[in-house]
Parts: C-alpha cells; sequence; structure tokens
C-alpha cells in the first residue's frame, strides 16, 4: 500500500540563490520544501567564482520587473548584507571614484578616437564583492544551514521527474524518492534545468517565448595586462557595438588570478572561469558574449544555441573545446599543439590554465563558430585592446563554446506569479535574472508574492 504524498504549503524547485532566498523569506511563516538535484546547495553561480554585482543595472531587467531603480537598489543592499552576515569577503571594489573617473574617461578617449558610427564602447561600473569558488561553498552551507534551522527542509539528490495538477487543486510533484503536494510551486531550476522546466511549464498550460541567447568565447591573458582595471572594477562590464554588423557584445565574468574550467551539458563540453579566494593563477580569464536574436524563420534560440555548441565541439574532434592563440586567429590559420607554446610565436609568454589535452583541442574558431559572431568577437577584443594595451597580444588564448542557456521568457505579475495561479518563476532558468544578486532578488519577489496571498504579507 502507498504511503500518502507529504503536503506542503510551498514546494521550491531548485536551491540556486532564487531557491534559498525564496526558501529563507517563507520559511517560519510556512511549510516549505526545497528540492535540489545536486549534492549541495548554491546554483552555478554560487558554486563557480561567487561574484556579487551589487548594481541594478546588470543581471536583471527593470522594467519587466517592473521595478524601480530605487527600490532595485534598496533589495540588493539587503541581500548584500545577508551574504554579509554568513561570511562573505567585506572587500568592495568599484567604491573608488577617482581611479575610476580615469577609466571612464580613457573609454571615452577611445570612442572620440573612433570613426563616428563604426565603434562603440562603453563602460558600466559597479560595486562588487568576489567569494571565490572556495569561500563561496561555506558561505552557501551556512546560509542552507540557517534558512533550514528556521524551518526549511531541504532534500538534495532529488531529481524532479514531473509536474500536474489537477484542476485548481495543490501542485503534485513527482521524485524518485517519492511524490509530494504542494499549495504553492515557486519554480527556480537554475540554466541546467531551464528546458526541462519549460516543457513542464507548457503542460501546465503557462505559455513561454524565446528570447536572445549569449554565444561567445573565453578569452584568457596574462595577469598583470588587466590588473590595473580589476583592481578598481573586479569584473569591468565593457559593453560594445561591433562595427562590421552592428551588433552587441559585451565583456562578462571576469576572473583575476582565475583558471578556465570545461563543464558538461547534456553530453557537450562548455569552457567557463572561476576564481579561487585562496589560491590565485598567474592569468586573467573573461567571456565576451554575443548577445543573438532570431525571428522569421527560426525563432528558437535554445535550439540554435544547442546546434553551435555541438558543432563547435564537433571541430575539437567530436566532444572537445576548440582552444586557439589570438596570434593564429588574426593571422588566419589554426592553432596546433606543436606551435601551442611556441617561443618564436610569443606564445611562451602566457601558459593557459586550461591548455591543449583530453577535452581541449587546438584549432580555428572560425570554422567553429558562424562567421557573424566570430566577426563580432574579434572586433570585440580589438577595441578593448585600445582601452586596455596588451589584451590582443599573440599569446591571448581564446577557448569556444561559451553558450548562456537562458532564453525562454515567462509572462508573470510583479511577484512573478505566472498564468497559472500559484505558480511562480524565479532565477536565470527562466529568463528573470542573470547572476547571483538578481536570482536572489527574484526569490523574494517570489515569496512576498506567496506571503501576500496568504495575508502575511
Amino acid at each position: 500500500m502507498t504511503a500518502d504524498p507529504q503536503t506542503w504549503d510551498v514546494i521550491v524547485i531548485g536551491a540556486g540563490p532564487a531557491g534559498l532566498f525564496a526558501a529563507r523569506a517563507l520559511s517560519g511563516k510556512l511549510s516549505v520544501l526545497v528540492l535540489e538535484e545536486k549534492a549541495r546547495t548554491g546554483g552555478a553561480g554560487a558554486m563557480t567564482d561567487g561574484k556579487l554585482n551589487l548594481s541594478p543595472h546588470i543581471g536583471l531587467d527593470l522594467s519587466e520587473l517592473q521595478l524601480s531603480e530605487e527600490e532595485a537598489s534598496e533589495r540588493i543592499a539587503r541581500i548584500d548584507e545577508v551574504f554579509l552576515e554568513h561570511g562573505a569577503d567585506r572587500t568592495l571594489y568599484g567604491v573608488d571614484a577617482e581611479r575610476i573617473a580615469l577609466w571612464l574617461d580613457r573609454v571615452s578617449w577611445v570612442r572620440r578616437r573612433t570613426h563616428r558610427g563604426e565603434w562603440d564602447i562603453t563602460l558600466l561600473p559597479a560595486r562588487q564583492r568576489h567569494m571565490g569558488t572556495d569561500l563561496a561553498h561555506q558561505v552557501v552551507a551556512r546560509m542552507t544551514e540557517a534558512v533550514a534551522g528556521n524551518g526549511a527542509t531541504f532534500s538534495l539528490r532529488t531529481k524532479v521527474d514531473d509536474i500536474h495538477q489537477r484542476g485548481n487543486g495543490p501542485f503534485i510533484v513527482r521524485t524518485a524518492k517519492g511524490q509530494y503536494l504542494s499549495r504553492y510551486l515557486v519554480a527556480a531550476p537554475g540554466r541546467e534545468g531551464a528546458y526541462w522546466f519549460r516543457e513542464v511549464a507548457r503542460s501546465l498550460g503557462v505559455p513561454t517565448q524565446y528570447g536572445a541567447i549569449d554565444i561567445g568565447c573565453r578569452v584568457e591573458v596574462a595577469l598583470p595586462v588587466y590588473d590595473e582595471i580589476t583592481q578598481v572594477l573586479y569584473d569591468p562590464k565593457f559593453l560594445f557595438v561591433t562595427p562590421t554588423h552592428g551588433d552587441r557584445t559585451r565583456t562578462f565574468c571576469t576572473n583575476p588570478g582565475g583558471r578556465v574550467r570545461v563543464e558538461i551539458r547534456n553530453g557537450s563540453r562548455l569552457v567557463n572561469g572561476d576564481a579561487l579566494k585562496k589560491r590565485k593563477t598567474p592569468n586573467t580569464n573573461f567571456a565576451i558574449l554575443n548577445t543573438v536574436s532570431m525571428t522569421e524563420p527560426i525563432q528558437d534560440t535554445t535550439e540554435m544555441g544547442r546546434k553551435v555548441m555541438e558543432f563547435a565541439n564537433f571541430w575539437g574532434g567530436g566532444d572537445s573545446l576548440v582552444v586557439q592563440r589570438w596570434g593564429d586567429l588574426t593571422e588566419g590559420r589554426r592553432s596546433k599543439a606543436e606551435t601551442f607554446h611556441s617561443a618564436a610565436l610569443g606564445y611562451d609568454k602566457m601558459p593557459p590554465t586550461l591548455p591543449p589535452g583530453p577535452g581541449v583541442t587546438p584549432g580555428d574558431i572560425s570554422f567553429a563558430y558562424p562567421g557573424r559572431i566570430v566577426d563580432n568577437l574579434r572586433e570585440s577584443l580589438l577595441l578593448l585592446s585600445r582601452v586596455i594595451p596588451g589584451v590582443a597580444h599573440p599569446s591571448t588564448t581564446i577557448y569556444v563554446p561559451e553558450i548562456k542557456f537562458y532564453d525562454t521568457k515567462y509572462r508573470t505579475d510583479r511577484h512573478l506569479e505566472t498564468n497559472v495561479p500559484n505558480l511562480f518563476v524565479a532565477g536565470d532558468g527562466v529568463g528573470k535574472s542573470r547572476g547571483i544578486v538578481g536570482a536572489a532578488l527574484n526569490g523574494m519577489l517570489a515569496a512576498e508574492g506567496i506571503l501576500r496571498k496568504e495575508g502575511k504579507g
């Protein structure tokens, strides 16, 4: 005889920043169960580098969230305090107004020196903290312990297989460990669970739309090249409009003294980067991302991203990243294992943290990526080198594919409730944020929406 399913006021799917902050706000007021597929909480962002961007203009679409800049800033300050309470590093970047002004002047000078309408570059300063992958684990563990101590229940290594709803009744959440019922559901699946949840949402009657996707590369340079700016802005945000195609690109996820890493997604390899707090490398890495939107006849940016990922791996030998020296790219030749560290070519100046080997193949990104994207990435790096000399050194190393899958859009109200009553969405995986702080703010909004409906807001 099957036991009756456990019943909860709220089930939160995903224990990343969105799920954690939703559970934090709800625990002690309602019964809360957090289901997480992985063995630990924190999500991808908190588990890979732990950057906290404390600006309402980074990682959030204020108009979509119906937030004023003032309200968003106030909420971000509260989120920052929570991280500090649980041990985040109190070092704050982006507060030296005089040095920031010098960088803004330098960017403006470069813009004035380029042909009008041909190039465009902007620097977006922001207050930031860096936890590091190692410290972020500890901070998130303390935060999880505090939320659990306030009454929330965490079930790790618990993959959600399906979600149903009978009429307007409770949500039925099915896992290998059993079924659970809940009056409210907060879906914060993260990027890895984004497309699984999209199909579930559609089955529940939630309409979705395709949004833009980010396709780019991971760039690695010697630490001194980028050190001058990362001492002021830990993760400097440069925005570009490229000259040939007029497309928008940006720098993303800068890791001073960091390392380039491989990520596995659905059997394919992607590149990413992070930095530890206690142990540094002699290099810095960052991404350049090209925002891609699609119209007729093809609108499925998800499928487009998958095909680009798979094709790039194909050019790496079937299941590898493609890595290329900047000197080879500019000369129109592929990188080769036998010349990858050539002193004659200047490649010995910067030994990469992820050198050629299993899963990383020297090659030519011009074959691995669509031509328009390669043009945009090349031109962005060239323009960046006018602001930061040395970025375009022959030894600079470029890895592909780097793709950020958060392109599914959901129409929601101000508290992130969908058209299905009592179903809320939050975080990067549902296209409502990009980054730890934005996702945490999403979780707060969803929790407030539930408490308002309960008359406890």
